[in-house]
Parts: C-alpha cells; structure tokens; sequence
C-alpha cells in the first residue's frame, strides 16, 4: 500500500486592532508600522530564502487598511511624528511619551545587545513615575532624545531588512551620537519597506507559493457578536454581561467585507479564513459559508468538545465538513503550535526543529500512516519572533529547509490540501469555544470585559432604535461603522484578568471613543458612563510588599501560614501579547527572611505523569549565578548546582515532594548595599527549554535590608 507523505500546514496569523483615534484621525499606537518592518517583512523573505513555499498567511483586514494607509502616508502613527520632531522642539509632554514607551520591545534581543541603547534605559531608570520622569527630562541631553529616537525605530527593523539596506547595520555600528539626517533616513527607510510588503505578498500568491486567507474585518468574536450569551455553554459557572448582544447582521458583514477587501488589495479572492481567535460556533461556521469561505479552522479543544473524545491522535489531523452549510474545517495542533509561540525561542534553532521534527515523525508512523493527514500548525505570525535572539531567522532557516528535503513530509497550504482531499466525515455541532483553553473567558465571564459588553449593547439599543426611522442617512452609515470598530476583540482581550500592558489606557480609550462617535453621529448624547475608564483607573502595576517568611525546606505544605508573607504568582497571571496555554507549573511563590531567599514551585496534577522537567533558578545583576536542580522524583535525592564565578559562600537546599521548595542563602547573590535580586526559573526537559517564568524579563525580589524588614513585618 502506498505511503503517503505527511501534510505540514503552517498558518502564521497577522493581526493588529484598528489603531485610529476619532478624534485626531491619527493612529496612537506604532504596531503596524514597526511589526511591518520586522515581522510581516521575515516571514515572506523566510518563504523565499529557505524554502517555504507551500505557507499559508492569514491577514486581518483592519491591519492591511492600516498598513496601506501609513505607506501611502496619508496618516501616520503617533510615535512615527514623535521620532519625526527635531528632538531639540521636544517639548516636555512629548519627552515624557518617548522616554515612557521608546523602550517598548524585548528587552534581551532588542535593547540589552545595544551599549548606547542599553544606557539609555539605565539613566531612565526601572518603573519611574511620572513625576520622577519630569526629573530625567532634565537629565536627559538633546542628543540623549535623539539617539532614543533612533534607537527606538532602529532596533524594529527584523533580520530581511538589515540584510537588504546598508544603513541598519551601518547606524548599529555607529550607535551613538546621531544627527537629525541619519534619523530621517532611517524613517524613510521604514516607509519604503512597508510599501513593498503588500506588493510582495500579493506577487507571491499569484505565483502559487503562498496562500492568503483572512478574518471579519475588525477582528471581532464571531460567536459573540451574534449572540454572546453562547459564551455559558463553555463557561457555566461565569457570570455574564446584564444584556445580551445579538448582531448576526455585523457578523455576517464584517466577513463578506473583509474578504471583498482582501480581494481589492491582492486582486485574488480569499478562500480560507481564521475566525478570530479560532472561535467558531454553528452560526458562525453557516455565515462563513454564506460569505464565500471554501474553508475555515480552529482549535483542537473545539474539536475535542464536539466530539465528545480524548483520542485526539485518531481524530485531529484530518479536514471536516461543518454540519451547518459552513465551509470544510481543519484544527491546529496544540502541542506543535503553542511550542513555536512560547518555548522554542529560548532554544537553538537546531533544538527546537529536532523536537518539532520529532513530534512530527510519530505522526506520521502512526497506525493510520497510509491515510492523507494534514497537521495544522497555526499561530501568531508577528509577535513571537521578538523573543528570538536572531528574530527566527536561524529557526526558519533550519525549519523550511529540513522538512524540504526529508521525503516524509510535505508542506501545504490549507487551500491546496482541502481542494485535493474533499473532507470525508462531517461533525455534528461544533462546539462554540476558541484557541484558548476551549472557552470566551478572555473576551467575556469578567466583570470588566461584561461592563464592556453592556455599555455596547446599550449602544447598540440607541443605534437600532435610530435605524428604525433613518435606514439610509450618512450619518448611520457612519455610526454603524464605528461600531464595527468597538466589536474588535483586543478590547475585550485587555479588560480585566488576565492580561496586562503597558497599553491598557489606549485600549481602554479607543474602545470608549469608538462608542461615543455612534451617539455623536446619532445626535445623541453619549452617556457619562463612557467619559470614565472601564477600569478603575486602568491597571497600574504597584510593588507587592513581601513580609519575612521562614519555611520549612521539606518540599510540603507544613502549614497554612508557612508562606504567608511571600508574593503569589498563578499561571494565568503571565500578561501579555500572547495567550500561554498550557503550563507544568500552575504556581510560584518568593520571599525573604533576614538571611534568605526562598522559592516555592507548584506543579499542576498532569506534571507527575510526565518526566519531571529540571529546573534553572536564574539571577541577573551584578552577581549572575544559576542554581540547577536536578533529579525531582519522590524519595530520591535532589541533585543541586551552582554555576557562577564565586563558589557558594553558604550552602543552598532544596526538597520536592508535592511542592519544590528552595532556599537560598542572600550571601551568595548579592553585594553588601545591594536592594534587589533579580531572577527567573527556566524548565528544562532533555536540554530544551519548555517553560519560563516570567516569559520574558525577571522577577524583581527586594533584598531584605535592615530598613525593608523594619517597614514590612507582621507578628
């Protein structure tokens, strides 16, 4: 019987919110612009250089009007006229906009490999306030600005355009002490490479190397739209928003729209498309259908809770017809997909392609090896390449050109394998869930995401009751296309728990003038509640005080109180860009006593049916050290060691049993004045990492000086 080859569909997914401000018609956010010179610019230069043919981009249409909009410089971003503006005519609010946000990138790849850049963020300083920013204003030179405007944009420019324009290698080397002329030159340089990325991708797809598939038009949740209240299905026990929302029609419109957009820009229609956030229900797959979509995907927890089974081997790699006239459906990989977004950028390239080509090699031996199977692999396409060193090129230079040349696999667009193999089973209903963790529970189930919700369906009460006596007015025309905005997901995404940034104002602002251009273009006017942030004043970070501790090393629980006093950190507490999904520790808690720095890990119910990972304590600063702990199986010894240029000046411990405890004496970090330590934990199976916490950065610990202890105690 003939083998045939393994099918590999990679689906990257490039998606920003509509950046536009109401009142200004600026964009307020730089996203676009600089994942355009980096991201969206890699991954087609990845296809083209190591033998990618056969990808599938997924662009959300919203990010392509946007994108079209700053090449054509017909509006621009605000932070595009901030680097713009002679740094000598900075006045004191806009230094403070620079020095608050022009360090926003990867702090390891993207400041720390730059002297000049690096130093610049130190005389800054960590978590300043704003009132200690009005003092490094002053500290801060002319030419300080001015090289933070370039180092700021410099540093976005991705691995294709350093290769192809001698001047992003040429102003690194400088590094410091630019001039006016060379930061215009290299803000040029990012306009020219945003007008070739469209022209590029489309030249590309009608050469058949590539498809492009789309989503809704501003990227809302389709299942919510159409009836949120859908969200209790996979979340019984959460409470929901006091009034639904029902807008089958906006769903139905900012498909068929998005399409018909995608199809202008690229003069080839569309035919795939990643619902937002892979979220689907029955409604949303039939609409699919009615807008055109020969095909759609989402995750394999949906595939799994429609299915009612747990053999996901036997069911998931293989397409599906919808049940409710929708389009042929496929379902990412979990496992290989959440690998590339989260673990393997903290590995070599080789590393993570041997693990991926092995997950991959046991597919394809499966019982089932003689049957056509296509594996989707489907993931953010723009934000995971800052947490590789090299921005993935080396990754994808291994990746593409291994699974060209091994005869096992082949790679595929999602396109080209449905119309060869015509799906053969359909599903019953599919489950109304998304990518992450099979539920809406970051769009909805929150009291801040359902305040949000109810100030829309009030707005859309107020719209509907207009629409009734004015069916074909401008100014409802225009009403309703902000409210096609509002609907976007990012909103909801950064409401309330659990995600975070340094942002949340400007989303939570966009999301509330978006509704109030509705009631204006009503002539109503808007309510106050929508003068008033979502959130009590939208998340401001503060330091957590640690009260001294004095555990047990004994790897238990011993009592309730053991760690009271030290900070809390849950799994789902990690903000973020980027959705973590699945994790081996479920918690980590730290503290100090007079003389000790403690650590506790807590690992979730699956990670003792697993090979236990090991584990690396990393601290940064003036003393680097790494503690590795080694061997954690029951009743067995702890193997403990300790990498830094001093040997240990007291000894370290450690115990596992139901939690890993850890102790570390403060005489081996840090030098006599020192006020903080700063560490992370890295899990390690087989020399690859699989986890790290914090994802990107370090936890700050304070050091237990006489005036910390003295300020923070409890009897």
């Amino acid at each position: 019987m003939k083998k045939h080859p393994l099918h590999i569909a990679f689906l990257w997914h490039m998606h920003q919110p509509y950046y536009r401000d109401p009142k200004t018609g600026k964009y307020i956010l730089p996203w676009v612009r600089l994942h355009g010179i980096k991201g969206y610019t890699d991954m087609l230069a990845a296809v083209e250089q190591f033998g990618g043919e056969g990808i599938t981009f997924n662009f959300v249409p919203c990010l392509l009007e946007q994108l079209t909009d700053i090449a054509s410089e017909n509006e621009m971003d605000l932070y595009f006229d901030l680097s713009q503006k002679t740094a000598n005519t900075l006045d004191q609010a806009e230094k403070k906009i620079i020095l608050k946000h022009f360090f926003s990138a990867n702090y390891a790849n993207m400041v720390q490999p730059y002297i000049r850049y690096r130093e610049l963020l130190r005389k800054k300083g960590k978590g300043v306030t704003d009132k200690q920013l009005d003092q490094v204003c002053r500290e801060y030179t002319t030419q300080d600005f001015l090289d933070l405007q370039v180092w700021f944009n410099l540093t976005w420019f991705g691995w294709a355009a350093e290769a192809k324009y001698d001047l992003i290698p040429g102003l690194k080397k400088k590094g410091r002490n630019y001039t006016e002329s060379e930061k215009n030159d290299l803000l040029r340089l990012q306009l020219d490479t945003l007008k070739e990325i469209i022209p590029a991708y489309r030249s590309a797809w009608q050469e058949g190397a590539i498809e492009i598939a789309t989503s809704p038009y501003y990227h809302p949740i389709l299942p919510l739209v159409i009836d949120n209240r859908i969200a209790s299905i996979s979340q019984p026990n959460d409470p929901m928003p006091a009034s639904g929302y029902n807008r089958e029609s906006d769903a139905a419109l900012q498909l068929s729209r998005g399409r018909e957009y995608v199809a202008s820009l690229f003069s080839m229609e569309p035919v795939g498309l990643w619902p937002s956030e892979g979220s689907v229900s029955p409604a949303a797959c039939e609409l699919a259908g009615k807008a055109g979509f020969e095909w759609m995907a989402s995750d394999e927890s949906v595939l799994m809770a429609t299915l009612q089974r747990s053999d996901r081997e036997n069911m998931l790699y293989r397409n599906y017809r919808t049940e409710d006239n929708g389009p042929t459906i496929v379902f990412r990989d979990k496992i290989l997909s959440d690998a590339i977004g989260f673990r393997y950028s903290s590995n070599t390239a080789k590393a993570a392609v041997n693990d991926l080509i092995a997950h991959l090699s046991k597919i394809a031996e499966s019982p089932d090896k003689n049957e056509e199977r296509i594996v989707p692999i489907i993931l953010d396409g723009e934000n995971a390449w800052e947490y590789f060193p090299d921005g993935g090129y080396n990754f994808f230079k291994e990746l593409y050109s291994r699974l060209r040349k091994d005869k096992r696999f082949q790679l595929t667009t999602i396109g080209n394998y449905i119309s060869e193999h015509p799906a053969k089973e359909t599903l019953p209903s599919i489950f109304p869930a998304s990518w992450i963790n099979g539920s809406f529970r970051i769009w909805i189930g929150d009291p801040f995401k359902n305040r949000a919700w109810d100030l829309m369906a009030d707005t859309v009460n107020a719209f509907e009751e207009q629409d009734k006596s004015q069916t074909d007015s401008d100014s409802l025309r225009k009403a309703h296309e902000w409210l096609l905005r509002a609907e976007g997901s990012d909103w909801f995404w950064w409401y309330g728990q659990p995600n975070s940034s340094d942002f949340d104002h400007e989303f939570d602002y966009l999301f509330r003038a978006n509704l109030v251009e509705v009631y204006k273009e009503l002539g109503i006017d808007p309510p106050e509640d929508l003068s008033h942030p979502i959130t009590e004043e939208t998340k401001i970070e503060k330091d957590i005080a640690l009260f001294p501790i004095s555990p047990l090393i004994d790897g238990k629980e011993t009592h309730y109180y053991e760690w009271v006093g030290a900070r809390v950190i849950n799994a789902g507490d990690s903000s973020g860009s980027m959705n973590f999904t699945s994790s081996l520790m479920e918690r980590l808690l730290y503290g100090i006593s007079s003389d000790c720095f403690y650590l506790r890990l807590d690992f979730t119910d699956k990670a003792p049916d697993l090979v236990m990972p090991e584990i690396y304590v990393i601290f940064t600063g003036l003393h680097q050290a790494i503690l590795s702990i080694r061997n954690l199986k029951l009743n067995e010894d702890i193997i403990l060691s300790w990498q830094a240029e001093k040997p240990p000046s007291e000894e370290c411990l450690a115990a596992f049993n139901k939690v890993l405890e850890i102790g570390i004496p403060f005489t081996n970090l840090i030098p006599e004045g020192e006020k903080v330590v700063e560490f992370a934990i890295s899990l390690k199976q087989k020399n690859l990492e699989v986890e790290r916490w914090p994802r990107e950065g370090f936890y700050i610990c304070p050091c237990p000086t006489q005036e910390y202890l003295n300020s923070n105690w409890v009897v």
